[in-house]
């Protein structure tokens, strides 16, 4: 059977090209997230600081909740800091030789603005970093620079850590073994008291390098920690210690495999679904061909058999070639997601064979699957209605599959209404996932949907193009399967665009709003490196004129609940707010309870967040803050204003205490009637370098960069899907229109022009783009119209105008450049030659 369908294959290449392209692009899709997968896994940096210890340990990288017994986990998005026990524990392992703790904490230097980070002198045996000048630090006050920092640098020097800027003797100078140039990050070192008391971390730290005993194997001994240590801490040799040395590293790995991860399977879907298509499309022009063979005695078995043999080989080729622009794709990707921050410039993906034997894996396996599907029809006509069944058109889908499109819309209308009648994060998430299950049921009803539409143009367009329109109106309602073919992944590329991009611009929107609204400081105060110390509040609210001045820190915890006897984890951004007089300074819009009352061990949640869990004023909730430490904290305010200032706010303290944060990322300062305190405030960059100073409310440039990156990590991998899309678009319509060919010299034979069947063509085209953007335009305006009243009381979601025409054109360019340039070149042929064509 293999044997027949490669000659097949070879006889009829240009019938399968479309099924190629389609598995040719799925597999580019699958190549190109498995390595974005794979990336987000792997190390991605080499490490520079720890490049001189054999194993580093870091904090635990995830926490567990317990309800009813049954254990539920989260990954945290922070490094977790080690407690002094974890370290005795290490220190206690069976071939531990020595073990080094180290800390790390912002610095800013006066003289240029560089934003090193800073670090106790004990931890340079990890580089290792060598004296090349001086000697290390032994008291408070006196600093080491790296090679790097110290070019420019005299005998002293101004730095501003987590306190105000103060002068520093720079008392010797290192250089990292083994490494030419700057460090990715530059490094400043102190005394290890000192710099223990600047990381604000008490008993904790951030990691701990690892010597192995002599003779020790690095490997078995991270064995053994792993297997001492358990869930309370990661151990890491090789490539992987720089995930513990660089928290952006990280950052962008957990990035990387949640963006993988949330569309990975969304790519999968789609890549079956174009698969299918593009095969029924194929098959379907193959009807008299597959009914010759029912009718001189093939068995259904034999067919299917056929079919599925042709589909592996054309499966296993056209998967295996798309892996590679799948790399490309990946590479591009990557460029793309540093250009908005979202990785380090330095960030290497890994490309691995895995990705693409999964690329390849899914496509043969989508393919079998799309051939059993599109092919069962075929292969179970009976021989004697074979012919007649291949001679015409059969209106009309299976009574199956209309079912399961009408169950799929209706649930998928169903979800998008959750935010009508109920708030919180599972209606939101429900009636995102409901437009796409709607979308995805129009693909299954795509035939009586457009037999419907050409029903409702076919007057008007009579009416306006005449007997053109006439003739196009009666041929597209004569052939509405073919219709649908194009139509469907029209609908999926609007319809996919709109609620993927759509529903996070409505997020972006309403949390602007809700800042500019609830922010009512006349200034902000932002820093360097991250921020300013907590002392720059205290200076601040000093200032004469000032009425209030409070610091703000954003960080994501996690709320916990119980969900049908089983745990339940949601994340929410968070606040920490010096809770003296911030009243004065922000609205929350307060719906209940008293923001006044917030203290350490208390906390202040949104509307949205009270109900996902379920709670009111008084209750306590079950909160992991960054570090994952399990709290219970009593709410004493519930807010409406969630999105523009975080779901939980919480004490400054608890803020500080329990996660890398420390320093404010905003001060807002409030003015006494009259005043102005612009210059007054501006004067404060002399201790707090890198201060800046402005009059505007609202969303924080770095809020503002944060939520137009995470719109940008979330667009840019869809426009490798969208662009997938777009060519199973052209792909579909280019067969059908090539396949019409006889039909066009048909046509010419009758007397019509070349001129004139192009005309009635360019009006087809025009209904199938009317269609699709009508109907995949109408489908996500239903979930976000009820994502937009459940989060901002308004029906009206935010839709840029420039980014939906965008679409729409787009969408509508390819659909109509897909029908009228094949019918170009398929016009060319003579009539008599044409007329005379095989199916």
């Amino acid at each position: 059977m293999l044997e027949l369908a490669v000659k097949t294959l070879r006889g009829r290449a240009s019938g399968f090209a479309g099924a190629f392209v389609a598995l040719f692009g799925a597999a580019m899709l699958v190549t190109a997230f498995g390595i974005l997968l794979q990336s987000g896994v792997e190390a991605g940096v080499a490490p520079q600081r720890y490049a001189g210890v054999p194993v580093a340990v870091g904090g635990a990288k995830s926490f567990e909740v317990r309800e009813n017994g049954k254990t539920k986990s989260k990954t945290l998005k922070d490094p977790v800091p080690l407690t002094r026990e974890t370290v005795r524990k290490i220190a206690a392992t069976d071939g531990v030789g020595e073990v080094v703790p180290d800390v790390s904490f912002p610095a800013v230097l006066a003289t240029d603005g560089t934003t090193p980070a800073g670090h106790p002198w004990s931890s340079a045996r990890l580089g290792p970093f060598d004296l090349v000048h001086g000697r290390a630090p032994q008291r408070p006050g006196e600093v080491v620079l790296d090679a790097g920092l110290a070019k420019d640098a005299g005998t002293a020097i101004r730095i501003q850590t987590t306190k105000a800027a103060a002068e520093y003797r720079v008392v010797g100078v290192a250089k990292l073994s083994g490494v030419d140039g700057e460090l990715r990050t530059p490094a400043v070192f102190f005394a290890d008291a000192e710099a223990e008391s600047l990381a604000g971390r008490g008993d904790r730290v951030d990691a701990v390098g690892v010597f192995p005993r002599p003779g020790v194997d690095p490997d078995d001994l991270a064995d053994r920690l792993t297997s001492q240590l358990g869930s309370e801490a990661e151990v890491t040799t090789g490539e992987d210690r720089s995930r513990i040395e660089n928290p952006d590293v990280a950052s962008a790995g957990s990035t990387l495999r949640e963006i993988a991860g949330s569309l990975g399977g969304t790519v999968i879907l789609i890549s079956m679904l174009v698969v299918a298509s593009t095969l029924a499309v194929s098959v379907h022009q193959r009807r008299r061909e597959l009914a010759v063979l029912r009718a001189i005695a093939a068995t259904p078995r034999q067919i299917w058999k056929m079919l599925a043999a042709e589909s592996l080989v054309l499966s296993v080729v056209a998967s295996a070639l798309g892996c590679l622009p799948g790399i490309l794709a990946a590479q591009l990707l990557r460029g793309a997601l540093v250009l908005i921050g979202v990785v380090p410039s330095d960030f290497s993906f890994s490309v691995g064979i895995l990705p693409m034997l999964v690329a390849v894996l899914t496509g043969v396996a989508t393919a079998q699957v799309a051939t059993f599907a599109v092919a069962r029809k075929a292969a179970s006509v009976r021989p004697v209605e074979a012919l007649s069944d291949a001679a015409v058109e059969l209106p009309g889908i299976s009574g199956g599959r209309r079912t399961l499109g009408v169950l799929l819309l209706l649930l998928g209308l169903a979800a998008s209404l959750l935010p009508v009648f109920f708030s919180g994060v599972f209606a939101v998430a429900g009636a995102g996932s409901g437009g796409l299950v709607m979308i995805i049921a129009i693909l299954l009803l795509a035939p009586p949907v457009a037999a419907f539409a050409t029903r409702v143009l076919a007057k008007p367009i009579t009416r306006r193009f005449k007997e053109y329109g006439f003739l196009a109106s009666a041929n597209t309602r004569a052939n509405a399967r073919r219709l649908a073919a194009g139509i469907g992944p029209l609908v999926l590329a609007i319809g996919f665009a709109c609620v993927q991009l759509f529903i996070p611009a409505t997020l972006a929107s309403a949390a602007a709003d809700q800042a500019d609204e609830g922010i009512t400081a006349q200034y902000t105060l932002t820093g360097a490196a991250g921020g300013l110390p907590d002392d720059a509040v205290r200076d601040a609210a000093g200032l004469p004129g000032v009425e209030a001045a409070t610091g703000v820190t954003r960080v994501q915890v996690f709320a916990s609940t119980k969900v049908l006897d089983s745990p339940e984890i949601f994340e929410f951004p968070a606040q920490g707010i010096t809770v003296d007089n911030a009243a004065k300074t922000m609205d929350l819009g307060i719906s209940s309870g008293n923001l006044a009352e917030l203290a350490p061990g208390k906390v202040a949640i949104s509307t949205s967040a009270a109900s996902t869990l379920g709670v009111n004023i008084g209750d306590q909730i079950k909160l992991n803050l960054p570090d994952g430490f399990a709290a219970t904290p009593a709410v004493v305010a519930i807010y409406q204003r969630g999105m523009g200032f975080g779901d939980v706010t919480l004490a400054h303290e608890d803020v500080f205490v329990h996660s890398v944060r420390q320093l404010d990322q905003q001060i807002l300062v409030r003015a006494r009637p009259g005043a102005d305190l612009e210059a007054a405030l501006t004067g404060l960059s002399a201790k707090y370098p890198g201060l800046t100073v402005s009059d505007e409310a609202g969303l924080s440039d770095e809020q503002r960069d944060a939520a137009t990156a995470s719109v940008l990590s979330s667009a840019l991998p869809l426009v490798l899907v969208f662009a997938y899309i777009a060519l199973a678009v052209a792909n579909t319509l280019v067969m059908t229109t090539l396949a019409r060919t006889r039909e066009f010299a048909l046509l010419r034979l009758v007397g019509m022009t070349r001129d004139q069947v192009l005309k009635v063509l360019r009006i087809e085209a025009l209904t199938v783009v009317l269609t699709a953007v009508a109907v995949g335009s109408a489908v996500p305006l239903i979930p976000l119209a009820t994502v937009s009243l459940g989060l901002t009381g308004s029906p009206i979601p935010s839709i840029p105008p420039l980014l939906y025409l965008g679409i729409v054109a787009a969408t509508a360019l390819v659909g109509a450049a897909s029908v009228l340039v094949p019918a170009r070149f398929a016009l060319r042929a003579r009539q008599v030659d044409a007329i005379g064509l095989r199916e």
